[in-house]
């Protein structure tokens, strides 16, 4: 009997041991199944992963290859540029050579009135012992005067080497100080009696841009400030309307004479008020001054007398009293 049951417990023991035994091989398996999954999906991600080093290498040497040619093609442009650059002062120092600016600016808009009708454009035109260089000549054969100003050539290229916007600004002020210059030498060519009361200031479309309040200065002055390219269509237009619209020739000139007049009111009142009142304010306080001054040397010539009668006892130089006047 109990060898059978030695033998049941041995067989149940060797029963477990082997389901122990098979559980773990299951459990393995299992394991193993699970390590290869993964195994499988990092190696996934690794191919992935090279997969998109692989790509962007390439994208990268692509991006360093574009990059290099853009900046072959940054050095091209600006040593085409610097050319350009060079070839425009030649360019400019050819036009202008050993002469005055004026000379160049005259030179070109020559070249313009070249176009021009016969007899619409008068050269040389005088005017008040001066000569201008151009005269539009208008249907009533009133003269409209036309002077060409070359000017602030180095000004305009400090304008466009400065990237600093206050001193960018305070080039602009010193190029439009210059053009009001030439404004008021372009006035002098206007003459009621031979020209139009207006006078035409040609200046370079360089120059031109910049200008902001030289514009109203112009406006006072009579003279209409023009850049070089819109000097054609700005002629005939307002040749056409002088023609369509032109008052009567006798009574035109009494109209511009009367303009002119006018001006020469508003510039003897600019005189007067700053000049003339401001001389006259001057006078009365010197007066007021040298009134004080003689009333005091008279007060000390009284003391004087004073000392004379009392204590010196010298001859009166007819000095009295009634000499203290105020």
């Amino acid at each position: 009997m109990n060898s059978i049951f030695l033998i049941l417990i041995f067989a149940i023991f060797i029963f477990s041991f082997f389901f122990y035994i098979y559980r773990k091989f299951v459990e393995q398996n299992l394991v193993n199944l699970e390590q290869s999954r993964e195994i499988k999906e990092i190696k996934e991600k690794i191919g992935i992963l090279e997969y998109f080093h692989t790509n962007l290498k390439e994208g990268v040497e692509k991006t360093r290859d574009v990059l290099t040619e853009l900046k072959k093609i940054e050095e091209i442009k600006i040593e085409r540029e610097r050319e350009l650059l060079e070839g425009i002062r030649r360019i400019e120092g050819i036009i202008i050579g050993t002469t005055s600016k004026g000379f160049a600016g005259e030179e070109i808009l020559r070249e313009i009135f070249k176009n021009f009708p016969p007899g619409m454009i008068e050269p040389n035109f005088r005017v008040k012992g001066k000569v201008v260089e151009f005269a539009l000549v208008l249907p009533n054969k009133k003269r409209i005067p036309i002077d060409s100003k070359w000017l602030a050539s180095d000004l305009l290229m400090k304008l466009e080497n400065e990237n600093d916007p206050e001193k960018k600004k305070e080039i602009s002020n010193l190029i439009e100080k210059e053009v009001i210059k030439k404004i008021k030498e372009v006035k002098e060519y206007i003459d009621p009696a031979f020209t139009f009361p207006q006078a035409i200031c040609a200046i370079p479309d360089s120059v031109y841009s910049v200008c902001k309040e030289a514009h109203s200065k112009a406006h006072q002055e009579n003279v209409i400030l023009v850049s070089y390219s819109m000097m054609v269509p700005l002629l005939l237009h307002f040749y056409q309307l002088h023609l369509e619209y032109s008052l009567p020739i006798d009574f035109e000139n009494f109209y511009h004479n009367l303009i002119y007049l006018w001006k020469c009111l508003e510039e003897m009142e600019n005189v007067f008020e700053n000049k003339v009142l401001k001389a006259i304010k001057m006078l009365q306080n010197a007066t007021e001054d040298y009134k004080k001054w003689i009333s005091s040397m008279r007060s000390s010539l009284v003391e004087l007398k004073k000392v004379q009668n009392e204590n010196l006892k010298l001859p009166n130089y007819g000095v009295s009293s009634h000499s203290n006047r105020g």
